[in-house]
């Protein structure tokens, strides 16, 4: 399965949509969350994408580059909170 691209994105407060993309293309439907973790979470063992073993995550414009699976479900807290705080310094 090719690289897939996880993005989310703040939607007012405490909503936030996550969209699965390879390339330019969305694959699947778009999912709401309450939490950045909750969404990169949901996607770690996501039953839409059994083949997937790693994806390139994005939060508003910044990414931690491509993560493994694994990594996503056992550091979740981390990689959300890495993804908020860069985008509160490049705004």
């Amino acid at each position: 399965m090719p690289e897939l691209i996880l993005h989310i994105w703040p939607e007012g407060a405490r909503h936030y949509l996550a969209r699965v993309f390879d390339g330019k293309e969305l694959v699947g439907e778009h999912t709401l969350h309450s939490t950045v973790e909750e969404a990169i979470r949901a996607y770690s063992g996501s039953p839409a994408f059994p083949h997937a073993a790693a994806f390139h995550i994005w939060y508003a414009g910044c990414s931690v580059g491509l993560i493994p699976v694994p990594r996503m479900r056992t550091e979740s807290a981390e990689l959300a909170s890495r993804l908020i705080v860069l985008s509160a310094v490049l705004r």
